[in-house]
């Protein structure tokens, strides 16, 4: 008997009990390190193994680990500092340094994913300032659009996406990737959720499907099924 394996991916989702407030880039003995300062509130500066940022993920050491022994689209890592604010004595609070790492999924090397689209099956659209929808058939028709809004003012083309059908082509030993034009998600595999959770990684959770996502997010995640 064949037995059928059904693929499962989540959305990973880095809660913002420790969080990001600022960052900058400094050039520290020849090297570039991105300088990422924490918020002074006792509600966001919990030290999570990974924080929550605008710049890639920001982890310390014991999670990237985890990502470097998984499968994944490429990615570029940086060295990075943490400061927080921590009381010294009294009222006395001064910043903390801890060494951390920002790992960048770029988008650009995202360039594979498109290719385990199957865009007739998928539900994309260009939506017209008329508001008229044209079905995305390709991703170089999402990629034209995109040019022509640059270069054409009287033209203007927002895009939707609610459904992502993967074919046939999908590298089902993939543990993480993204498809940056279509989703804001980043997708895990059933394998590397585990992995995260049984490290005990701190404070981030899984959704399975964009109903486990707040309101606000929900159109920016769409739904996915696999051919």
């Amino acid at each position: 008997m064949n037995h059928i394996t059904i693929m499962k991916y989540y959305t990973i989702h880095i809660n913002d009990s420790g969080a990001i407030e600022d960052t900058d880039i400094k050039n520290i003995a020849g090297e570039k390190i991105l300088i990422c300062k924490m918020y002074d509130d006792p509600k966001f500066n919990n030290l999570n193994d990974i924080l929550h940022s605008l710049k890639g993920y920001v982890l310390n050491e014991k999670a990237l680990n985890i990502f470097k022994e998984s499968n994944t689209i490429p990615f570029k890592i940086s060295k990075a500092k943490v400061l927080r604010k921590e009381k010294v004595m009294g009222f006395i609070r001064k910043y903390k340094s801890y060494d951390f790492y920002e790992l960048d999924l770029l988008d650009e090397k995202a360039e594979e994913c498109y290719e385990w689209i199957d865009f007739e099956k998928s539900e994309v659209f260009a939506v017209e300032s008329s508001q008229k929808k044209i079905k995305i058939r390709s991703h170089q028709e999402t990629l034209d659009l995109i040019e022509i809004n640059k270069s054409n003012p009287e033209k203007s083309y927002s895009f939707e996406t609610l459904k992502i059908v993967f074919n046939k082509n999908f590298n089902s030993k993939i543990d993480l990737f993204k498809i940056p034009y279509y989703s804001w998600g980043i997708y895990v595999s059933e394998a590397l959720k585990s992995k995260l959770e049984s490290k005990n990684i701190t404070d981030i959770s899984f959704a399975e499907n964009k109903e486990q996502i707040g309101k606000v997010w929900k159109p920016y995640f769409p739904k996915i099924e696999f051919d």
